[in-house]
């Protein structure tokens, strides 16, 4: 009778501490995160690193999830079902949390059912070949394209990601067709890629700059309009011919809608003290990322800013709402 009665009570006591007295009580058991693409990329180790730091910050394991599918919906469908108390985080692309602006039957709208947290980490997106065509640059890849039309496939890390947005617009300016084959994440499309079975792809830096640094790979272009820090040697799109292309990809973390302010605003502050790591910075830079850091109101202002942007370029990339 008293450990029914104590169980009982318990959430009635949570319920009744100030705002100030959760957020100090938070968390209570592991934290879940949930990363939208398959182990391997962008969105899983930006999800690791920073998770290894958040865990000796907090007291409490960070559990590390893969729920690849649907561009990363399938990971955001998964965490709105979850209880809002700060425990269960999705970490995905940004693309992930606009794809209801290309397939309205998801259950989800991010600005309804989900809060920020913090953005991790911005990255080009790279255009990367096998070796054995012996392409050397974009002008031999396209040339070969144009000799081919429709026979040379890409690999992407999903169907409708901002990877996909960058390589529909790039080919459709470049007056190519090719064949988009797209993955459940970057980590399963580059070992495609290194093996030969797809002899381009157009990807996040993660998977691509360990087989590019082993001479498995060839990097021949990002798409953001400068070159990147963490690749200086390999040009911009927009140096090449190409001035308009400007598209980089960021990944940021979220939880479900009602979660409270003060855990929110916790978790935003430990993520971002994890980021302001010299060794964790220099981990992901390592890897071509950025990091970016930021409060949840500045994830906000930037998702609300990009919305129209990525559905229009999205569009433009033919990439078809279902």
């Amino acid at each position: 009778m008293f450990r029914r009665l104590f169980i009982l009570t318990v959430p009635l006591i949570a319920a009744a501490l100030p705002p100030s007295a959760v957020a100090q009580s938070w968390p209570t058991r592991p934290i879940r995160v949930l990363v939208g693409f398959a182990p391997g990329g962008t969105s899983d180790l930006s999800a690791r690193v920073v998770g290894d730091i958040m865990a000796k910050e907090l007291g409490q394991s960070v559990i590390v999830e893969n729920r690849p599918g649907g561009s990363g919906s399938v990971a955001i469908e998964a965490v709105i079902r979850g209880a809002a108390d700060g425990h269960t985080i999705v970490v995905v692309s940004d693309s992930a949390f606009y794809q209801p602006v290309l397939r309205p039957s998801l259950a989800y709208r991010s600005e309804r059912d989900l809060r920020p947290v913090a953005i991790l980490t911005n990255q080009p997106i790279v255009i990367a070949v096998h070796p054995a065509p012996g392409w050397k640059s974009i002008a031999d890849l396209l040339k070969a394209a144009k000799a081919r039309p429709g026979e040379i496939a890409y690999a992407l890390s999903s169907a409708t990601g901002t990877q996909a947005v960058a390589a529909g617009i790039f080919f459709s300016m470049a007056k190519v067709k090719m064949v988009a084959i797209p993955y459940k994440g970057g980590g399963q499309a580059v070992v495609d890629l290194v093996s030969g079975q797809v002899p381009v792809a157009v990807l996040g830096t993660t998977p691509l700059v360990p087989q590019a640094r082993a001479g498995r790979i060839k990097l021949i272009a990002v798409t953001s309009k400068v070159r990147a820090k963490a690749l200086p040697d390999v040009p911009a799109l927009a140096e090449v011919g190409f001035p308009d292309m400007d598209i980089s990809q960021w990944f940021g973390a979220m939880v479900p809608a009602g979660t409270p302010d003060e855990v929110v605003a916790r978790l935003s502050a430990t993520i971002n003290k994890a980021l302001s790591d010299p060794k964790v910075a220099q981990r992901l830079f390592d890897v071509g990322l950025e990091v970016v850091g930021g409060s949840p109101q500045e994830m906000a202002r930037r998702m609300s800013a990009e919305m129209g942007i990525w559905a229009k370029a999205a569009k433009e990339a033919g990439l078809a709402s279902n």
